[in-house]
């Protein structure tokens, strides 16, 4: 019995490591929307699913998707659609957006047989003018912070409060030494953690901290946050250090 249950775990192992690896199957921005339009939105044979936070799902996403974020999938998907035959179409914020390849991989790994990446993504869906959901929450001013001048002033000792709002998965792989991290998702009700004074958002590349500040906004921080250039991709391509070692408890 208990060789039969190492077995079992090792093949598991196996197909999930297949599964990670294995290259992705691309969709235009043509051949998605050719898909959408070809039959009403109740007699699709397949789903578009928007890999990104809530938030950002809430605030704009393509006509008809459905929201499962990428950290949550293993857990999320099997509800949303138990049909493993279905077809399902992965997006998120474009190229630099790395949650529909985690998202895709994470459904082939749960045995959905029929996944695509759209990974052009929402902003070539925006810019091609085609049909989106949501309710944009009031827009809110965001100073800019270089990474030189971020380090410059954590390194003075009068550096301001850093929140990175990525995924905790993505937060424990490198991070900002230093910061904070609150997820996009629970930072309005967390907001009163986020302390009076300077504070910089970071995300993975820019596509969610204009909304981590509009947020914010709305939970009461009156006083505009700032935003990282470039998120963590733009600290890393300067070649500025990234904490990597083991957290100490921070949430």
């Amino acid at each position: 019995m208990k060789n039969w249950m190492i077995a079992s775990a090792a093949l598991l192992l196996t197909v999930q490591a297949r599964a990670d690896e294995a290259p992705l199957t691309f969709i235009t921005t043509a051949g998605l929307h050719a898909k959408t339009v070809s039959t009403p939105l109740t007699r699709w044979s397949f789903t578009i699913v928007d890999a990104r936070t809530r938030v950002e799902f809430d605030e704009n996403h393509i006509a008809g998707a459905i929201n499962c974020p990428a950290s949550q999938t293993a857990a999320l998907l099997p509800k949303l659609v138990k049909d493993k035959s279905r077809q399902l179409i992965f997006y998120c914020n474009g190229p630099k957006c790395t949650k529909s390849q985690k998202g895709a991989r994470v459904a082939l790994s749960l045995g959905y047989k029929r996944v695509l990446e759209y990974n052009e993504g929402l902003p070539a869906w925006g810019k091609a003018s085609l049909p989106v959901g949501g309710n944009p929450m009031q827009p809110v001013e965001m100073a800019s912070v270089s990474p030189e001048d971020l380090r410059a002033r954590m390194e003075s000792g009068k550096g301001p409060t850093v929140v990175d709002v990525r995924d905790g998965g993505e937060f424990a792989q490198g991070r900002v030494a230093g910061s904070r991290n609150i997820q996009l998702d629970e930072l309005e009700k967390r907001a009163r953690e986020v302390r009076a004074g300077d504070v910089v958002v970071v995300d993975h590349s820019g596509g969610q901290r204009l909304l981590a500040g509009r947020v914010l906004h709305k939970a009461g921080r009156q006083a505009a946050a700032s935003r990282l250039e470039g998120g963590l991709l733009g600290w890393q391509q300067k070649g500025l250090p990234v904490e990597e070692k083991a957290l100490a408890e921070r949430q």
